[in-house]
């Protein structure tokens, strides 16, 4: 992928882009196409790696697209299976079809198509935002405790916070060392707006396995709640330091230290997100796009347009 042309590109033309206005036709095409890759996504286990598992999501996208293209009720393909049928019942020596040609392409519409299926197919939400690095820590054994995990997981669901809250207390109480457990108890505070105990459960769920992502982002989200900005960005950094090649970290960073007015990071990350995502044709990559097209623009009325160019300028990516 050309990322220099395709930054040009997002610059200049976001704005319209954001204004077109796709066909009725091309618009069908995309819902028929997104409805059948999310069907496809449901043989796909969220245990997988994050890498395996947007590979396997795109490899869905693709075949849709291609079955789409091929299906009978189109009028060109009506003409190609005539055409490969004469050809198979011909004798040897006869030529079918006056050379005529057809043309397949795998990645028609393939980025709205993303779009589309990460506003409406659930299943293609929870696959994006599955959590991949397990440790022998993150799960108990203990049976105990996780029939109080699974009830608290049940009660979360049901939005009976304060009952969730008291079942992973009691999981907790059954294995003070499950990380999952308090990582989940921290989630269900943040629902609760206890914004402190919630951090509280993801340092504790850290203490436990240091290396864990799942509390990281999460405590980088309830720091960014608190408006504590720069918190918020340095534990995105510590995110990094675990997944450098995870966009995630990147991307949060981004938008944490422009909300800290730290311009330069921010630019930064925001474009290294942006090269990760295009790099794994993620569907996330629209989400770096427009936090890259507020920075310029914010910027650009600030006169600081020369911070986003420096950072540019420091990935390799050509603005002009």
């Amino acid at each position: 992928m050309n990322v220099k042309k395709c930054f040009t590109v997002v610059l200049v033309l976001f704005a319209a882009c954001l204004g077109f206005s796709q066909d009725a036709k091309e618009k069908k095409f995309i819902k028929r196409v997104s409805k059948e890759s999310c069907k496809c996504l449901d043989e796909i286990p969220a245990t997988l790696g994050k890498e395996e598992v947007l590979e396997k999501i795109n490899s869905c996208i693709t075949l849709a697209i291609i079955a789409q293209q091929t299906t009978a009720d189109s009028a060109e393909m009506k003409e190609m299976k005539k055409l490969i049928d004469q050809a198979l019942e011909a004798k040897e020596g006869t030529s079918v079809g006056d050379g005529k040609s057809f043309t397949i392409y795998a990645d028609k519409n393939f980025r709205e198509i993303q779009d589309y299926m990460m506003e409406n197919c659930e299943r293609m939400k929870a696959l994006v935002s599955s959590n991949d690095m397990l440790s022998d820590k993150s799960m108990s054994k203990n049976p105990v405790a996780l029939k109080y995990y699974h009830e608290g997981e049940d009660y979360y669901a049901k939005e009976k916070y304060e009952k969730a809250v008291v079942s992973y207390k009691k999981a907790l109480e059954a294995d003070a060392v499950f990380a999952f457990a308090w990582d989940n108890l921290g989630l269900t505070y943040r629902k609760l707006l206890n914004f402190d105990e919630a951090l509280k459960c993801y340092k504790k769920s850290l203490e436990i396995d240091p290396y864990g992502t799942m509390p990281l982002q999460n405590m980088a989200v309830v720091y960014h709640l608190k408006q504590d900005f720069k918190s918020a960005g340095e534990t995105y950094l510590r995110l990094i330091d675990i997944e450098p090649e995870n966009p995630e970290g990147y991307y949060g960073a981004g938008r944490a230290f422009y909300a800290a007015n730290d311009y330069e990071k921010a630019c930064d990350y925001m474009f290294k997100a942006y090269i990760k995502y295009s790099e794994t044709r993620s569907p996330y990559l629209k989400d770096a796009e427009s936090n890259l097209s507020m920075f310029y623009q914010d910027l650009k009325q600030k006169g600081k347009l020369d911070i986003i160019r420096e950072a540019a300028k420091k990935n390799n990516i050509n603005l002009e």
